[in-house]
């Protein structure tokens, strides 16, 4: 569902650490109830809240976890269209997932590894990613859709 910008109905401000994860998560939870966003939706964009802000932390380079990371939520509605879109600020290593190749899954548990499987989740749970950088800043608005009934 493409449009014109919304401006965030909810904004937050956190450290680029894992112990900001937790409220992120919270205030992502608030913010979608607050603008009625069905319960499946909202915990498909808490999945990918949490892949999201574990890759910048992990692997996002000093620039990322010296910088605060900010967290932009909104809504659109549309004749019974409707997206939620969560957008991610944060300095760092420019990284575009939605270009990026993930690892291929494992046939078997003897040949999984930890990790490595952050690309498949945002990308199974999100509709659409969208990455842009600019002046040094990573921008990565990750949606999620869902129908209405009008």
């Amino acid at each position: 569902m493409s449009g014109p910008a919304t401006p965030p109905l909810a904004q937050l401000t956190i450290r680029a650490d894992t112990h900001e994860t937790r409220r992120a998560s919270q205030w992502l939870v608030a913010a979608a109830d607050a603008n009625r966003v069905p319960a499946d939706a909202t915990i498909r964009l808490d999945h990918c809240l949490d892949e999201a802000l574990a890759n910048v932390i992990a692997h996002g380079g000093p620039a990322a976890t010296a910088s605060p990371i900010g967290l932009h939520f909104a809504v659109r509605r549309n004749a019974g269209a409707c997206a939620a879109d969560l957008t991610l600020l944060y300095d760092g290593l420019a990284f575009d997932p939605s270009r990026h190749e993930p690892r291929p899954r494992p046939a078997n548990l003897q040949d999984a590894s930890l990790g490595g499987l952050g690309l498949l989740m945002l990308r199974h749970f999100a509709d659409a990613l969208e990455y842009d950088r600019s002046d040094g800043r990573n921008r990565l608005t990750i949606t999620v859709n869902w129908t209405e009934a009008t």
